[in-house]
């Protein structure tokens, strides 16, 4: 029997905590997995010394673990990108360093895209963790429509698994200032925009940490671009004028105060089912 793709799992940190736990949970939960023909690329920049010393540590424990660090890189999408100009697998994961994948999280992205040829990426459903405990399964779209990038986000970014050539396809992720917090929204609709398509399993495959407030970590910038970015992907994708209320939402959310957002949130998300 032939050897099973490689699949190559990119990680962007700045690691900050003084605490490395999550650190180390996060990268062994992809050691781990089930599906063992994998490589971790880590661009680690800007992240604790104690945080530099754990990730050697782990890269000298198992040779799958590949440091990047050659100079300033300290966007997000900028240490993506550096990760995939050196990732070989025929499939790319996500994944964030305070968050954790189910062991079997990447055997069954991996079996679905195998089954369905037509699918470009594949997110999941995940356990919202806040200030290190559970708040409640988030539940996301089957199968994503453009419509259902109007008021939020359908994705998990840290959830995703890629066709390689898929994401090259479309260039990886932009590096624009403009695009900054927001890689994932502009990323995932220039794929649209190409005519692919993406899935969530219908199961909890991940623990994502979301931020303690309700607004998360995002100014008041950061805001304009993603207003920026809905309506230049919107426009692209012809869903302009009748868009026009969603590309303004995240500038009106970022108006409202933080206990009216932190209702709506726990009654959207932070409930069992």
């Amino acid at each position: 029997m032939s050897e099973r793709p490689l699949v190559s799992v990119i990680m962007g940190v700045r690691y900050t905590r003084a605490d490395t736990a999550l650190l180390e949970r996060a990268v062994r939960s992809v050691l781990y997995q089930t599906y063992s023909n994998l490589e971790l690329l880590v661009c680690d920049d800007g992240s604790t010394a104690a945080a530099r010393v754990l990730l050697e540590q782990l890269a000298g424990e198992d040779r799958r673990v590949k440091l990047i660090r050659d100079g300033e890189c300290l966007d997000l999408a900028v240490k993506l990108n550096r990760c995939l100009s050196e990732a070989a697998g025929e499939y790319i994961a996500r994944m964030d360093d305070d968050d954790f994948s189910y062991p079997n999280r990447l055997e069954k992205q991996i079996r679905f895209l195998e089954e369905h040829n037509d699918i470009s990426f594949v997110g999941c459903n995940v356990e919202l963790v806040r200030d290190g405990e559970d708040t409640g399964e988030r539940k996301l779209p089957q199968r994503p429509r453009v419509e259902d990038f109007y008021v939020t986000q359908p994705y998990i970014h840290p959830s995703l698994l890629f066709r390689a050539a898929a994401l090259r396809a479309v260039g990886g992720y932009s590096e624009s200032r403009g695009c900054l917090l927001c890689e994932d929204y502009d990323l995932l609709l220039r794929m649209y925009a190409r005519g692919m398509q993406g899935a969530n399993l219908q199961e909890v495959l991940l623990d994502y940490t979301v931020p303690s407030s309700p607004k998360g970590n995002r100014r008041m910038k950061h805001r304009f671009n993603e207003a920026r970015t809905r309506y230049k992907r919107f426009r692209e994708l012809g869903r302009m004028p009748q868009a026009l209320p969603y590309v303004v939402k995240p500038i009106a959310t970022g108006l409202l105060p933080g206990w009216f957002l932190r209702s709506l949130k726990k009654r959207k998300y932070d409930t069992h089912s």
